[in-house]
C-alpha cells in the first residue's frame, strides 16, 4: 500500500515541515536592522541576553518532531488505524506549533524590542500546509479501510 495517494500527502506534509528550517517565521524591526525570528534561533539581534540559544528550543523540538512523524506514519502502512492516530498527532502538533509562534513568540518578541512593525515569513505559513495533507492523508486512509472492510464482506 505504499503508492497509494496518502503516501504522497504524507511525504508532502514532511517536506513542509521540513521547510521550516529553511525559511524565517517573522521578521521584526529593530532600530536600522531586522531582527529574523526563525526555528533555529532569533538573528541580528544587538542584545543577546534575552533571546539566548535555548529561547527556541521549544520550536525546534515541535519541528523535528513535525518532520519525522509523517515518516514513520509513511512508514506503518500495515497499520491503517495507527496511521490515522499518528496523522491526527501531527495535525495537533501542527496547530500547536502555530499558535505557539502567534500567541507566544511573536507578542514576547515584539514587546521586550518595543516594535510595532511584524512582517511575517513564508514559513508561518507552512504548518497550514502540514495541516492540510495530513488531512487528506486521513481521507485517503480512511477510503483504504472502508475498501478493505468491504472485501472483507464480500468474502
Amino acid at each position: 500500500m505504499i503508492q497509494r495517494i496518502q503516501s504522497l500527502y504524507l511525504f508532502l506534509a514532511a517536506v513542509c515541515s521540513g521547510l521550516l528550517f529553511c525559511f524565517d517565521l517573522a521578521s521584526f524591526d529593530y532600530g536600522a536592522t531586522m531582527m529574523n525570528l526563525s526555528v533555529l534561533g532569533v538573528d541580528n539581534q544587538i542584545d543577546a541576553t534575552y533571546f539566548g540559544s535555548s529561547y527556541t528550543l521549544p520550536l525546534l523540538v515541535m519541528a523535528v518532531i513535525m518532520t519525522i512523524l509523517p515518516v514513520i506514519t509513511l512508514l506503518m502502512y500495515n497499520r491503517r488505524r495507527r496511521q490515522v492516530k499518528l496523522c491526527q498527532l501531527d495535525m495537533l502538533l501542527n496547530l500547536s506549533f502555530a499558535v505557539l509562534v502567534m500567541l507566544y513568540y511573536i507578542s514576547d518578541i515584539q514587546k521586550s524590542i518595543n516594535s510595532d512593525i511584524v512582517s511575517f515569513g513564508i514559513a508561518i505559513y507552512i504548518p497550514l500546509a502540514s495541516l492540510i495533507f495530513n488531512l487528506l492523508a486521513i481521507r485517503g486512509i480512511k477510503k483504504d479501510i472502508e475498501l478493505l472492510r468491504s472485501v472483507d464482506r464480500i468474502r
